[in-house]
Formats: C-alpha cells, structure tokens, sequence
C-alpha cells in the first residue's frame, strides 16, 4: 500500500466527542460456517456487538479489541481498517443520545471463561441471519454480513486449528 491510499480516518479511533464508539465484530467459524458473537446491553438486554468508548491517541482497532474484551471476554485479530459505521441511540434513566459507531471485524481465536462484564451481561454465538434479526439495526446487519466476507479474516481463519476457532 502506498502511503498516499492509507486513510487514517478507517485506523484512528473516532473522537468526536460524546457521540461516536467504536464496536468489534467478533467472527469465528464453525463446521466451515462463520458465527458472530453478540452480548446484550446493560439497561434493556438487547443484543448487539461489544462496543464503547474510544480511547484518546489509540487506534480504532485497538479500541473494539479492548471492548470485546472487556464486554464479551474474547481476544483475537482485529481488521486495522474499519468496515464502516452505524448508528443507534443510547438510552439512558436521564436521556436518549444518538451515537456513531465505527466497526471493526474481529476474527476470535480466545475465549475467556471469566472477564470484566461477566457478571453484568450475556454473550452467545449465532449464525449471521440469526445475529442481523437480533441486532435490529439495518446499517449493523450489512457491517456484519461485510465482517464475514472479509479476505484477510477468511484467509487467517484457514490456517487456524479447529479447535480454536469452536471455543
């Protein structure tokens, strides 16, 4: 890549202010077909992707990896270029904020028993039409069928045992 195509603004955490997040996508691939993780959201128990807030001079990707540890206990490869972004609001007891997302695709090769959120969420796997119904957002549906087709993730999912990727 040549160093005028590189787009900083697909590898630098978003920091606009209160109103953008960075999210992971975390794939894994089981009997040769992909399964997204999704975790549900504090207030409500939706489902959705682990997302949050960016941190200051951090990288996009490094952000969604630290959420997807944080809120869903998995470690992996993280894309460094961003599939695009979503939108949502954020309830809240006081408010309603409309957010951007930037989301990142994150290949799985971890699985914790134990992390920060356990206690505070649940996580579980599903098949990409289950996920997109799940999710409720068109915009986060097409980023997830996106995340799936990803040359690289596929690739690097090829060379990985069985065993890691089924965790």
């Amino acid at each position: 890549m040549q160093f005028g195509d590189l787009h900083t603004s697909k590898l630098l955490a978003p920091m606009s202010g209160a109103t953008s997040q960075v999210a992971a996508i975390p794939i894994r691939w089981t009997s040769g077909r992909p399964e997204i993780l999704l975790v549900t959201t504090r207030g409500t128990g939706r489902w959705t992707v682990p997302k949050g807030w960016p941190v200051a001079d951090s990288l996009g990707a490094e952000c969604a990896a630290r959420e997807a540890y944080e809120e869903a206990g998995v470690r992996g490869y993280v894309e460094p270029y961003s599939l695009g972004t979503f939108e949502y609001w954020k309830r809240s007891k006081k408010a309603r904020t409309f957010l951007q997302v930037t989301a990142f695709a994150m290949l799985v090769d971890h699985v914790a028993w134990d992390w920060p959120e356990r206690s505070e969420r649940k996580r579980a796997w599903f098949s990409i039409e289950v996920a997109c119904r799940l999710v409720a957002n068109d915009a986060l549906g097409l980023l997830i069928r996106e995340a799936t087709q990803m040359r690289g993730l596929v690739d690097w999912a090829e060379m990985q045992p069985a065993a890691v990727l089924a965790n």
